[in-house]
């Protein structure tokens, strides 16, 4: 089964992520229609990839050839898009977050419940990795106890890659009005979920979560869990640890997202005395990276490392293909609406943590 594909939103990401993996997976999708802001980018898309062209994505939705639509538009519009897709009887595919408050995110599920026959995923691409799928896997094979985790999101480097591989076609022909109505959306939508008298602090905080965080945090939970209990927060700008209390076991993450240097440091490892797993992620700018999982077991007298890979697909292409497969198969996935309220709550939660 051919899955037609409409995408609103044709940015850096669409460019470089989803629109060729979908392109690419021609026995599974077809990419029928696409939806921009931009003018000029639209026009350059909607040539290359032989798509029709919105101006407006409430009459892509509408469009009857049409059956799944990718909601790759910036954050503050992903739920009045998902909503208007679902409510046209198509199958809604969103990035993450998949909205900026719990508020938006309800009604979404609300239509998600009211529209059973859909299927509504979030794009938590880092849950569809082979290094984290092995890791969960040997987590459920053995209850061997989980002494302490650190996960950490310390990163610079889209631009450094794009500008030495593959340049996304952006224009710059945006109206002034549409970007003050984006910038007034974004800062509504967080100052509703942060709730009255939120902190810029607090504000910097939410958007590194929902942008960055919340795709190690999503990976954690699938793998342990939800914390009983944030220990502390400490932030300094666009630098965050936060200390998580599980049920027996301590765990930090770091989030660094200012600095100069180039790198992607993105990990989770898990202790569990005479074991370490670590899931490694690479930067996504590259695509087709070799990806590894590392363990490392002690006995008494030796010490044994397993190196799983290196593995070469890649986590967009995983999730888009069970996507596909969800589809084609009438089934739940993993990330739907209701999975992503965890990480809002916590999210929310993470942030209050600042003002006490």
């Amino acid at each position: 089964m051919i899955v037609k594909v409409g995408v609103i939103g044709i940015g850096t990401v669409s460019q470089l992520m989803h629109l060729p993996i979908l392109s690419g997976l021609h026995e599974q999708y077809q990419i029928t229609a696409v939806s921009d802001i931009s003018p000029t980018q639209l026009a350059f898309i909607a040539k290359k990839y032989n798509a029709t062209p919105y101006t407006d994505p409430y009459e892509l939705v509408k469009d009857p050839n049409v059956d799944a639509v990718f909601v790759c538009s910036p954050d503050q519009y992903h739920a009045a898009y998902a909503l208007a897709a679902m409510e046209a009887g198509k199958h809604v595919f969103v990035e993450k977050p998949v909205t900026l408050c719990m508020e938006d995110l309800e009604k979404l599920i609300a239509a998600e419940k009211a529209h059973p026959e859909l299927v509504c995923m979030v794009g938590y691409m880092r849950r569809y990795g082979n290094g984290f799928l092995k890791c969960k896997e040997l987590l459920q094979a053995d209850d061997r106890k989980i002494e302490y985790m650190r996960f950490r999101d310390i990163i610079l480097e889209g631009d450094f890659f794009m500008g030495q591989t593959r340049l996304p076609y952006l224009s710059s022909d945006i109206p002034q009005s549409a970007k003050e109505e984006s910038g007034r959306l974004r800062r509504e939508q967080v100052g509703r979920a942060l709730g009255e008298g939120c902190t810029e602090q607090q504000r910097i905080t939410y958007v590194m979560l929902t942008g960055l965080g919340c795709h190690t945090l999503a990976a954690v939970r699938e793998l342990v869990g939800l914390p009983v209990e944030i220990e502390s927060v400490s932030v300094q700008g666009e630098h965050v640890v936060i200390v998580f209390r599980y049920e027996d076991f301590l765990a930090v993450y770091e989030i660094v997202n200012d600095q100069d240097v180039v790198q992607f440091d993105a990990a989770i490892e898990i202790y569990q005395h005479d074991r370490r797993m670590k899931i490694k992620y690479e930067t996504p700018y590259l695509r087709y990276q070799p990806q590894t999982f590392e363990v490392i077991e002690s006995t008494k007298n030796d010490t044994k490392t397993t190196l799983y890979g290196p593995d070469y697909r890649d986590a967009f292409e995983n999730e888009v293909k069970y996507y596909h497969d969800c589809i084609v198969n009438g089934t739940k996935p993993k990330s739907d609406f209701s999975d992503a309220m965890a990480d809002l709550k916590l999210f929310r939660d993470i942030c209050m943590k600042i003002k006490e």
